[in-house]
Order: C-alpha cells, then structure tokens, then sequence
C-alpha cells in the first residue's frame, strides 16, 4: 500500500470518526428539546443522525460477519487441507530409478 493511499484511509477513518462522535454528542445533547410540534426541525435531524448510526452499525455487523465466515472457513481449510492433497510419488520423494 502506497503512502498516499495510506493517507487517504486514515483521513477517511477519522472524518468517520468525527462524524460519529458528533451524531451521537448532538443526540445526547438534542433528546429533550422543546419540540413545537409537526416539521420540528431538530426531530428531522434527530431522524437522520439516528439511521447514520444504524446504518454504521449494520455496517460494522456484515464486516465482522465477513471476517468470522472468512476465519472460519480458512482454519477449516488449513485442518483439512491433508485429505484433500493426493499422495503421489513425487509428493512422496520417492525415487524411481529401476
């Protein structure tokens, strides 16, 4: 991985980060606003902070379901790995000289 690239990933990580820590300090801060009623725009905000951290959440969720199957499935893969590799003579180091 370039340097560059590097950077990049790291930037995005803690834009994300930041966005986080502010969705959830507004919420914490805005849940017991004095709401007028219908079109309160603090609710609306409220609204879309709240479906930012379910959706990071399903996010963070599928990702950590991705890498248990992947684990999973290489430390399957390293235990049977024996049955299905064939003995041949020259796996073997069998000499054939006659």
């Amino acid at each position: 991985m370039t340097s560059s690239r590097r950077f990049s990933a790291a930037l995005l990580a803690a834009v994300l980060t930041v966005v986080m820590l502010f969705t959830v300090f507004f919420i914490a801060l805005e849940s017991n606003h004095d709401c007028p009623g219908e079109d309160c725009a603090v609710c609306a905000l409220l609204q879309a902070c709240e479906s930012i951290l379910r959706q990071a959440a399903l996010a963070g969720a599928v990702l950590a379901g991705a890498e248990l199957t992947r684990r999973a499935l290489s430390s399957h893969a390293l235990r049977t790995s024996g049955a299905f590799i064939p003995a041949t003579p020259i796996s073997l180091r069998v000499k054939l000289s006659d």
